[in-house]
């Protein structure tokens, strides 16, 4: 029994020295309604063929259900290896008291990119979680300061790790515990700078709080400014998401978070963020956790109550659905949970109201009708231009659910059905879901073109599955596909 026991010791030592030596690092309340508004609308230039709807692209399914397939793997616990009882007992009389710790319930990542104007806020808001009461779970921030926005706090700038510790003092001094990560490659008593917006830098964060804090179930939250699906209205060279970091001047696009996150088995997502509640970013990320929950619009600098979340969570039954919700719950504006099983379902869905509502502008008066309609519908934008205008797919499509056209109204009251199966906005009726239109230049006009980066292209690996499996949305290279955007924009009649 003696060797049994020696050589379990030894092999959790040989682990963890594995552990270290092989893994590295690498390297804005509310939404802004333009309803009642006018718009200034352009003629555009080309010509397209007319085309019915397509049917379900198999290959997309086949890549979806593998996706989907893999992810459920990646959240099964992985089996107790068998042990006779005595043995057992013999080993956990042996091992420190630090070691036979039981699991948390949950392991709560923060990825707090605040290397830009929110500095301050981020301070904040990890002082708010320092004051709350949960002992169940594990609270982990990956914390990025700034060198130009607060001096507090001994006024460090570089990246460190925490660990949340509960002070009941009334001091705005971080009494968290700062972290050694080799795979981070940060310690606690040495300065680093860690670039937040290079996805590999979430990727060895996740792996670290799943080796390092082992619970039950593993949730993770964006911090920061949020984007939607880019950064900038005309600069075709940005499209930046979230985790924007001013002094690498890097920023991470939505298919480099789906590179992070895919197979991690996280069991929510949360995007204390603008414009995180985009169907361009929830697509992306349909099979990286069973929920998401972020806001369509654009949120409060100060971000969630960090207090109410961490107790919430501490005293939930911790399912997905009640960490989510809790999420939710925290937020100063309306945020929606995304059901993410129901999210293919739901592309689906808008893919075919598109197809169908695109078929009913056959001549210049058609087309203008439709713009000056859903430009007027309920939106989601900044009140600084240019800036993104996302639309509320739901108001969209509730334009259309008593038109005489029967496949658009039956198009019309599916979407609307699905989008409530899918999501759930706190204080709202239905779920707030966006969709990117157009830059706007001026609260009343608009551009008249897309950034190249929205235009589908074959050649363009950078962009997010939404923009590479749309058919009936977005617009393409040669303006002729017979899109809703192509023909809204890029059609001449």
């Amino acid at each position: 029994m003696e060797k049994i026991i020696k050589s379990y010791a030894i092999k959790k030592i040989v682990l963890k020295f594995l552990l270290a030596s092989f893994c590295f690092s690498s390297c804005d309340t509310g939404f802004f309604n333009t309803e009642g508004e006018v718009f200034v609308y352009k003629e555009p230039v080309k010509e397209i063929p007319v085309e019915e709807c397509v049917t379900e692209n198999e290959s997309e399914n086949e890549s979806n259900e593998t996706e989907q397939t893999e992810f459920q793997e990646s959240i099964i616990e992985e089996p107790i290896n068998d042990k006779s009882e005595n043995e057992e007992q013999n080993i956990e009389d042996e091992i420190s008291e630090d070691e036979q710790k039981e699991d948390k319930k949950l392991t709560l990542i923060v990825y707090m990119a605040a290397d830009n104007d929110l500095e301050s806020y981020g301070i904040a808001n990890l002082k708010q979680m320092e004051r709350a009461e949960c002992e169940n779970l594990n609270v982990l921030v990956l914390f990025d300061r700034s060198e130009n926005y607060d001096e507090t706090n001994g006024n460090w700038t570089d990246t460190r790790l925490f660990e949340v510790v509960h002070d009941n003092s009334t001091s705005n001094y971080i009494a968290s515990k700062r972290l050694d990560c080799p795979m981070l490659g940060i310690s606690a008593t040495e300065q680093t700078e860690l670039d937040m917006g290079n996805f590999n830098t979430l990727r060895n964060l996740i792996d670290f709080a799943k080796t390092e804090y082992q619970a039950e179930k593993y949730a993770l939250i964006f911090w920061g400014h949020g984007t939607g699906w880019r950064g900038s209205a005309l600069n075709d060279e940005i499209y930046r998401a979230v985790a924007i970091d001013d002094k690498t001047g890097t920023y991470m696009t939505v298919a480099e978070e789906a590179k992070a996150l895919k197979n991690q088995g996280l069991s929510v997502i949360g995007f204390d963020t603008c414009f995180g509640a985009v169907i361009e970013n929830i697509y992306e990320l349909k099979f990286s956790s069973l929920y998401t929950v972020a806001s369509p619009g654009i949120s409060p600098s100060m971000g969630w109550n960090y207090t109410q979340l961490l107790e919430a969570l501490n005293n939930c039954d911790f399912s997905p659905k009640s960490i989510a919700l809790a999420m939710s719950d925290s937020s100063a504006v309306k945020t929606t949970v995304i059901d993410n099983q129901k999210v293919p379902e739901l592309m689906r869905k808008f893919e075919n109201f598109a197809c169908e509502l695109s078929k009913t502008i056959i001549s210049a008066e058609t087309r203008e009708n439709v713009f000056l309609k859903i430009i007027n519908s309920k939106s989601f934008s900044y009140t600084q231009y240019p800036c993104d205008m996302y639309l509320d797919i739901y108001s969209l499509a509730d334009l259309y659910d008593e038109t005489l056209n029967e496949n658009l109204s039956k198009a019309s009251s599916e979407l609307k059905k699905q989008i409530n199966l899918t999501g759930d906005t706190t204080n709202s009726q239905n779920a707030m879901i966006g969709v990117f239109l157009i830059p706007k230049l001026s609260a009343k006009t608009t551009a008249v073109q897309h950034s190249i980066n929205y235009i589908k292209a074959e050649n363009n690996d950078s962009q997010c599955s939404f923009i590479k499996d749309s058919d009936w949305w977005v617009p393409t290279e040669n303006g002729k596909s017979g899109s809703l955007l192509d023909k809204l924009f890029y059609t001449a009649y």
